[in-house]
């Protein structure tokens, strides 16, 4: 009697949790199973490959997040995304290839659907991880030269790379790395977030350009056309940030810039 009366109890209680809630915090959304692929495979050391995977939206809702790869425990990047209902997206980021044992998956963070006009509602992704992809990458074995011309000259390139890498110090080598991995991180979220910043805002002026003449406040006037600045700055800002060719010419043209100014203030 008492272990009915406690499974009567149990099933009361949990006729009064938030199944709502439930629902909108959990979805099926996500990686699709073994969706670590590259643009060039099989690779081998010092090659510059990007690692794709793909994600699935099956809501109607658009889902947003930042998918973080991995190599092993090593974070290798991030990249913000967003994926409309009921479509799906490649995600990818750019690698250099080491020797080594590599195991490269995954993850899904600051998952969320977008439930209004700028509003989201967290969402827990249930295939949040991808299936782990492992490679073996063997120390690049750098073919002789031979009597060709041709072959000479790839040579005397590779055995000058070669000789660049082994003689830079670590001290000097791994800050360059890492600050040129800095700013290729940057540029891509910055330029993926302008780009759903500047969704957003269209959707935000389609709102505004509905609704009726009457209905119309002085906000509202005020807002509209400050909706469109902020619609083609944000425009701009993600055409530059996501084309690698204008972002880095004009990135170089502002350094050159600020050390000559710096250089004409000192001397």
């Amino acid at each position: 009697m008492n272990l009915r009366k406690i499974t009567f109890i149990l099933l009361f209680l949990l006729c009064f949790l938030p199944l709502t809630r439930i629902h909108a915090e959990t979805t099926n959304a996500g990686f699709v199973p073994s969706n670590i692929w590259y643009s060039q495979d099989p690779f081998q050391e010092g090659d510059k490959i990007k690692i794709y995977t793909l994600i699935f939206n099956p809501d109607s809702r658009e889902l947003s997040g930042t998918v973080v790869f991995y190599d092993n425990t090593t974070l290798l990047g991030k990249k913000n995304f967003v994926v409309l209902g009921k479509e799906v997206k490649d995600i990818s980021i750019d690698w250099t290839v080491n020797v080594g044992d590599h195991k490269i998956y995954a993850t899904i963070e600051n998952a969320k659907f977008l439930i209004g006009t700028g509003k989201y509602e967290d969402v827990t992704i249930l295939e949040n991880k991808s299936n782990e992809s492992s490679r073996t990458v063997n120390k690049k074995i750098v073919p002789k030269a031979t009597s060709t011309t041709s072959d000479t000259t790839v040579g005397q390139i590779q055995n000058i790379q070669n000789l660049i890498t082994d003689n830079t110090p670590d001290f000097i080598a791994k800050p360059m790395v890492l600050g040129a991995e800095t700013v290729e991180e940057f540029r891509s979220s910055t330029g993926d977030a302008s780009k759903a910043k500047a969704v957003d805002l269209k959707k935000e002026i389609k709102v505004l350009n509905e609704q009726k003449s009457a209905q119309k406040s002085n906000g509202n006037m005020m807002m509209k056309p400050w909706k469109y600045v902020e619609y083609f700055f944000m425009t701009f800002v993600s055409f530059v940030f996501n084309n690698k060719i204008i972002f880095y010419p004009l990135l170089a043209i502002l350094v050159f810039l600020l050390l000559r100014f710096i250089w004409r203030k000192i001397f």
